[in-house]
Order: structure tokens, then sequence, then C-alpha cells
């Protein structure tokens, strides 16, 4: 059975999604949900959609959400050019609330995957404006990053793509390399440091580190649409995986609840989280301060301050 899967986003995204899904011939029915005006920039895509055997896209200005079994939301307005977070925040919402609102006032009961920017923060109010199961809301979170991270060790080390599992956890935009947790084969990263026979070291270590931490990384589009065809694939191609995406939790030694990016299983039942993440003292303490931030930012929304007429 090919699952209904619909997106809502800005063209460029949906436009590169299209594009990988074409080639690959996602197991899909992508429905884009646009209006009228913009529809006819869809037509060339769906023509070349027709020489897929799986994949199949629509674009309707009306979807029917009771028969969708993931909703994508991506973008929904530009970002600004000076990465106010907050400011793009505060532009989203409304556009959010109201998309989220309308598909569940339709019969929505799926799976919600957040592509877009300040999932962190989206992702706990989409469980909470819709009702959904916590398992069923994912965000891309750091999950392009800890991509991008385990292939530039895999080349620096000249080993295979099985060989090597990295995290960066944490949110897109802050977030942080879990070094202790990440592993080369059967021994964590940190060991290969003392080793002279291989050309791993701290200079290696710093070069990643900078490529990861890149503020470029997180408005990189064609990077977040990898990482969300790897989600979907999870989903629709038996092909579970475990993922830095962010996820609703309850940071240690409190009760709200925050979306962060750390370790899950992704699969055609959602995410599960497999066991609670380990890190070292110092990871611990930065990845707590993270969850403060978020915290912050979602009482900011409760409160109203992120309102249009705020």
């Amino acid at each position: 059975m090919i699952n209904t899967v619909i997106i809502r986003g800005l063209f460029e995204f949906v436009q590169q999604l299209i594009l990988v899904a074409i080639a690959k011939d996602l197991p899909v029915k992508l429905v884009v949900a646009t209006g009228a005006e913009e529809a006819p920039r869809y037509q060339a895509l769906v023509t070349a959609s027709l020489t897929c055997r799986q994949f199949t896209l629509v674009a309707q200005a009306k979807p029917d959400y009771s028969q969708a079994d993931s909703l994508i939301i991506g973008n929904l307005v530009p970002l600004a050019s000076d990465r106010d977070a907050s400011g793009d925040l505060k532009a989203t919402l409304p556009l959010f609330r109201a998309f989220v609102n309308d598909a569940m006032g339709a019969g929505f009961n799926g799976k919600i995957i957040l592509a877009g920017s300040n999932d962190a923060v989206l992702s706990v109010l989409a469980a909470r404006f819709s009702g959904i199961d916590h398992s069923k809301v994912v965000g891309l979170g750091t999950l392009p990053q800890s991509r991008l991270l385990e292939q530039l060790l895999r080349q620096q080390l000249s080993v295979g793509p099985a060989d090597v599992r990295a995290f960066v956890v944490g949110t897109a935009a802050t977030h942080l390399i879990s070094w202790s947790r990440s592993y080369i084969g059967p021994a964590p990263v940190m060991t290969y440091l003392a080793n002279q026979d291989i050309s791993f070291g701290m200079d290696e270590m710093s070069a990643a580190t900078e490529q990861i931490d890149d503020p470029t990384i997180v408005t990189n589009q064609t990077l977040s649409v990898l990482a969300l065809v790897q989600v979907l694939n999870a989903f629709y191609a038996q092909t579970p995986f475990i993922g830095t995406v962010t996820n609703i939790q309850t940071p240690v030694d409190d009760d709200q609840l925050v979306g962060l990016s750390s370790p899950v299983l992704i699969s055609a039942n959602g995410i599960k989280r497999m066991a609670d993440m380990v890190l070292s003292d110092e990871e611990q303490k930065e990845y707590a301060e993270i969850a403060s931030q978020v915290q912050e930012e979602l009482d900011r929304v409760t409160a109203g301050e992120l309102d249009e007429d705020a």
C-alpha cells in the first residue's frame, strides 16, 4: 500500500524534496498543499513523476487530510537574513497554528514531521495543538549535522559506512557534538586520539566541529531534504534507524516538555527512545543549558510575547 504524505512549505524546499523523491522513486503519494496561484509551478514536476513506479505527486489547494499518514511542515515564511530565530518563530506561529488546526479539524490522525526552523519549539506546540501522541511528532533537528559529521569521519579515517556512529544533539541552531558517545568501530572516537598510527587527532576533531558549527548548515535545504528522505524511508520503506531527530522529552529535574534532538529509533511506528542518553558531565551540562533555552522560548509563546500584535 502506498501511503499518502501531505507537505506544506516554501517552493524551493518542496521542489528539492520532489526531485529526490522522483530520483529515488520513494514509495509514497506526496500531496503538496498549495494555493491555486502556485499550483502551476508544480505541473512539470507532476508530469515527471509519472515516470516513477511507486512515487506519485499531486498539488492540491484542499487535500484530504483524513487519508494522510504523515504531514510534513517546512518553513512557512522566508527566514530572516539576520538569523533572527525569534522573529522567524513569531512570523510562523499564526500560519503554523492555523495549518495544524485545519488538518486536525479535517480528520488528520497521523505523524507530523517538522522540517523547518524552530522545530524544537514547534514540536511541542504541534503536540499541544493536535493532541497527537508524542511518538508521532518528529523534527529533523540535528539529523543533518549528525549525518554530515559521520561522513566527515568516514572520509578522514577511510572506513566503511557502518563503521562510524556520531551524534550531534540539542537543537539545529544550538547544539553540541557528543564526542564521548561517538564511536568508530568498537571504540569511542576519543580513544583514537592517542593512536599515532592513525591520522586523526585534535586538529581533525576541531576541523570537524568547525564545519558542523557553520551557521549555514542550519539553513542548507539540501542537507535537510536528504535527512527528511531518510526519515521517510524509515516510515515507508522498512529501513528503520537510530538518529538524532527532535523528539519531545522532559529534561532531568524538570517536568516541562521541550523538543530536543537526541538518538531515538525512527521506524514505521514513529519514534521510540530505546534508552536514556548518557553524556559526559560537561556535555550533560551544556545539553541542559540548551533545554533551558528551548523552555524559555516556549514560555514566551505561552505568555503571548510572540503573538502578532505583541
